[in-house]
């Protein structure tokens, strides 16, 4: 079994939308957050199908870039 993939932010913000839950089976383009920052929101989208292992951040939350945000199951 494939090791899971981990995706990290891609900007310093704050998450203010997760619209995905643990376990959850995603498609190629669907959004998995959104995080806001310099005042713009960022949307995050899954770049291939697969299911979420573990979200690693909560509404709220303030990231770093390169902060572990999703956990993502491949396949």
């Amino acid at each position: 079994m494939a090791a899971n993939k981990v995706i990290n932010s891609p900007m310093t913000g704050k998450v203010i939308e997760v619209p995905v839950k643990d376990g959850e089976a995603v498609s190629e383009g669907d959004l998995l957050l959104v995080i806001e920052s310099m005042k713009m929101e960022n949307e995050i989208f899954a770049d291939q199908d697969g299911t979420i292992a573990r979200i690693l951040v909560e509404d709220g939350q303030n990231v770093s870039e390169d902060d572990p945000i999703i956990e993502f199951a491949e396949g």
